[in-house]
């Protein structure tokens, strides 16, 4: 039997990579294109190309926009380095991917990362803390699960609204505008899992 030769396994490029780990980052972040260029002090149409993979962007640039995001700059680089498709973390532990502000009230680590040349996920623990300010439903590409480990929220997926509680769970089609909109206790705390079908398209 004879290996592939690395000729035959194509590989996003490099700005396609980092594009989409900015876009990941923003949504998660819960902003538009428009509200990280207000922050940021880039371009809208930047960003996008940025997102898109169609340009290189500056490490001054990324800097800005992982300053406005509040993530790390080097999240924007995970996807570019060689990675097997196991991922441990032990108990209390993982990789603080975002800490916002109390006007957020939103905390999350991601604990478990792994892709094929077919599909991706990224798992993350996720707190949220009152006061719960108004905020945009989130709506990307992909599936998602949800368990609750503490705590209580309404949850809004489309149209519908679900009371959940601890050791509730919810998968759904993430194209549905979808996020917490009410926190019934002080702190909601609950593992999230997103996947996506992996595509040379943005």
């Amino acid at each position: 039997m004879e290996d592939s030769s690395p000729s035959e396994i194509e590989k996003p490029a490099l700005d396609q990579l980092v594009g989409a780990a900015v876009k990941t980052h923003r949504m998660l972040a819960g902003l538009t294109l428009a509200g990280l260029s207000e922050r940021a002090g880039v371009s809208t149409a930047m960003i996008s190309k940025i997102e898109r993979g169609q340009v290189s962007a500056s490490l001054t640039t990324l800097e800005a926009l992982a300053n406005a995001i509040g993530a790390p700059l080097i999240n924007f680089f995970a996807g570019t380095v060689e990675h097997s498709d196991v991922s441990f973390v032990a108990a209390g532990e993982g990789m603080t991917v975002q800490r916002l502000g109390s006007g957020f009230g939103h905390t999350y680590k991601m604990i478990g990362r792994a892709e094929s040349s077919h599909v991706s996920f990224e798992s993350f623990a996720v707190t949220l803390e009152q006061p719960l300010k108004p905020r945009p439903l989130y709506r990307h590409r992909g599936l998602e699960f949800m368990h609750i480990t503490s705590g209580e929220m309404v949850f809004q997926c489309g149209e519908a609204s679900y009371h959940m509680k601890p050791g509730d769970s919810i998968s759904f089609d993430s194209s549905n505008a979808h996020g917490p909109v009410e926190l019934k206790t002080d702190k909601v705390s609950f593992i999230t899992m997103v996947t996506k079908a992996e595509s040379s398209e943005v």
